[in-house]
């Protein structure tokens, strides 16, 4: 699944959302760790938002 986010430069990066491991807070955005070795990302979506994105609900 690939999902369009927002880095913080501001610019528009889209991700397959297939390769991430694991995404965590990081101040008012998030930490993105994909499957490839050194590649991560910073975006200014919030959990809540990727969540939304890819489909993931919380009870």
């Amino acid at each position: 699944m690939w999902i369009n986010l927002t880095d913080v430069n501001g610019d528009h990066i889209t991700l397959n959302f297939a390769h991430v491991v694991s995404f965590n807070p990081y101040g008012t955005g998030t930490h993105i760790v994909t499957t490839t070795a050194g590649l991560t990302f910073f975006v200014k979506e919030t959990i809540e938002e990727i969540q939304r994105k890819v489909g993931i609900t919380t009870s």
